[in-house]
């Protein structure tokens, strides 16, 4: 086989305080490191690494030649120093690997020489190192010899191990693999020839590099694969005048998770579900950005996803991850989806267009909706509803009622739910259950929640009820996420003087889903401090009858759907005999709500279901009408 000299792609000293030198003297090139260990580790080495250059991007393949060869001289000032080198062939063990370990991802094949001068070693004389077998416990298909994808050859001090304050000195010349010659003077001459161009062209590429790196960096979110605002708008321009789908993603929960886990956990939890489905979204999507913390938007070109692909969308966000020490995290979402047969210059248009259709949902079951002129309808008669509240509250257009809490076994008024209702605008003649739900939507129920909760609390004070009247307070499942409500809600009862053990908060059953650690702590500091807490419409959500006897309340409202169907063959007597059961065995208060007649009444005494609230007692009523109906209630005026 004929020789021709290849160029090393690098050489490299290794050892501690090592440096590395050039030897070039006729047509002697070689390379010398000189090595001074001080207080170094047991395993330090001093020695040359000459790397060798890829072959079609496989390491070199040195199994196709027969020896080599070189020039060896070493030297130390340690006395009796044996000269000896440990020549290393060095393997790629998984070259699919980016970064190898610089140990355990190699195969190491290795020979002893102790003179110096011009060597020649078969290639046949290398074996695996049983050091290298032993350490990685190397299973036998691995431990063969192996030279078709060799990363470097390497030479080192034998030495070992190199002592303190001596000099070690090494030095490798003329290296020939039989067949191929490492003509370095031919390469230098090239080298030197063209070190112009190649110097512009590094520039240029660096500098392309660099940009690349720059732009890149602009046009993605750093917490995630997926582009930002900046990279959706850029790729969006390249869809003007055509057809696609904007998918708009709102993760709900995102506050919740940053609050319990943190905004690092959360990120992470967002990052790992889209690396778990990165080939779903690169096959799907021509887009794929995340708009702001809690905000994606995924863009198909031409024609929507399926109702199935639509569905795999919808599984891939909502899977779980496993984190150590938390178990499954989860992301909750809701997508809206605007079909734009002519994507507009104003990417706003379409972002608010999916947002609105979002929007729509967020209060349902609904995972995904598509915007429609329905829902844009439905969605400017909320923004009315909201400008309508604004001005309500400005104008204190806002007053209470009150549903008497009526006990059998005492024949009187015990208590009352205090109802909102308005005189401004629209809002009179609708229900307050609507514009409640606008208000929560929109971030107005905060104010509204204080501004009932300060009327309740004087009115009840200048009423002159007894002491043993309680008032039950319906509470936002916002305000119960908010640690600072605890404190906020305690000022305005002590300013109003009436005792936190006649004050009952209500929170609704569905609530108990999204249930979280802080809401948790602020239901229990609010126990703490002497109120009830009521579960309102049970039956309506997905609440076990274990979940209910862990979870911290004193009392459950039975929603009137079940009160109303009392008697029939739907099997409702037997949800309020166990809810009364439940309630007696655990001390809780049961008030059945929707007792409209005498019937369903004598029906839940006969249950032994004391407490009742409905129009058969009475309807909402101010508070003074309240006493003068109790009144009448007592005296017999008026027969239950």
């Amino acid at each position: 086989m004929t020789s021709s000299k290849k160029a090393f792609e690098r050489i490299l000293p290794a050892g501690q305080n090592s440096s590395l030198h050039s030897i070039e003297g006729g047509s002697t090139i070689g390379y010398q490191v000189i090595c001074q260990p001080l207080n170094q580790p047991e395993n330090n080495l001093c020695g040359l690494v000459f790397v060798l250059p890829k072959k079609e991007g496989r390491g070199f393949p040195l199994d196709t030649y027969e020896s080599l060869s070189f020039k060896l001289y070493v030297e130390s000032t340690v006395e009796d120093f044996d000269s000896r080198v440990l020549v290393f062939v060095k393997s790629y063990l998984d070259e699919n690997k980016v970064s190898p370990d610089f140990v355990k991802d190699y195969k190491f094949h290795a020979v002893r020489v102790d003179q110096n001068g011009l060597i020649q070693v078969p290639l046949s004389r290398f074996k695996v190192e049983t050091w290298w077998k032993d350490m990685h416990n190397i299973p036998f298909d691995l431990s063969h010899e192996d030279l078709s994808t060799v990363h470097s050859i390497e030479f080192f001090v034998n030495d070992l191990p190199l002592q303190d304050h001596h000099t070690y000195q090494l030095t490798v010349s003329d290296i020939k693999i039989s067949g191929v010659y490492l003509e370095k003077n031919m390469l230098y001459k090239v080298l030197f020839y063209s070190w112009l161009l190649v110097g512009l062209c590094f520039y240029f590429v660096f500098r392309y590099r660099e940009a690349k790196k720059i732009k890149n960096q602009a046009y993605h979110d750093q917490h995630s694969t997926l582009l930002n605002l900046n990279g959706f708008e850029h790729k969006y321009q390249k869809l003007l005048g055509r057809q696609a789908i904007f998918y708009r993603v709102k993760i709900i929960n995102w506050s919740s998770l940053v609050r319990n886990f943190g905004i690092a956990m959360s990120n992470t939890l967002l990052q790992d579900i889209i690396q778990n489905h990165s080939v779903f979204f690169r096959s799907y999507f021509y887009i794929s950005a995340r708009l702001s913390h809690d905000e994606l938007v995924f863009v198909r070109r031409r024609k929507a996803l399926s109702a199935e692909d639509e569905e795999k969308l919808i599984r891939s966000l909502l899977s779980p991850i496993t984190v150590v020490g938390l178990g499954e995290l989860r992301l909750d979402i809701k997508i809206g989806a605007s079909i734009e047969k002519s994507v507009p210059v104003n990417s706003q248009l379409v972002l608010e267009r999916a947002e609105i259709a979002s929007q729509a949902i967020l209060y349902n079951d609904e995972r995904i909706q598509l915007f429609s002129n329905e829902i844009s309808q439905l969605a400017e008669q909320k923004s009315a509803i909201e400008q309508q509240i604004i001005q309500a509250i400005e104008e204190k257009a806002f007053y209470l009622l009150y549903m008497p809490i009526f006990s059998a076994s005492q024949h009187k008024i015990v208590g009352v739910e205090a109802l909102l209702r308005s005189h401004f605008g629209d809002l009179k003649n609708m229900s307050p259950e609507v514009y409640i739900s606008v208000a929560e939507e929109r971030g107005l129920v905060r104010e509204i929640d204080a501004m009932v909760i300060n009327m309740a609390l004087n009115e009840v004070a200048a009423s002159g009820l007894g002491d043993d009247f309680i008032l039950s307070i319906n509470v936002s499942s916002q305000e119960l996420m908010d640690t600072s409500f605890v404190d906020r809600f305690s000022a305005l009862v002590e300013r109003s003087g009436v005792h936190f053990e006649r004050l009952c908060i209500e929170i609704t059953e569905t609530f108990l889903i999204d249930v979280d650690a802080v809401c948790v702590n602020t239901i229990k500091n609010l126990r703490a401090l002497g109120c009830r807490l009521s579960l309102d419409d049970f039956g309506t959500g997905y609440t076990s009858f274990q979940q209910l006897i862990n979870f911290p309340v004193d009392e459950i409202k039975i929603d009137r759907s079940f009160i109303a169907d009392l008697g029939d063959e739907q099997g409702h007597d037997v949800i309020v005999d166990s809810l009364v059961s439940i309630a007696s065995n655990y001390d809780y208060h049961v008030v059945a709500e929707g007792v409209e007649n005498k019937h369903i009444y004598d029906c839940l005494v006969t249950k032994g279901c004391d407490l009742m609230q409905g129009y058969y007692i009475s309807r909402p009523i101010s508070l003074v009408e309240l006493a003068i109906l109790n009144q009448q209630i007592v005296n017999g005026e008026i027969t239950l």
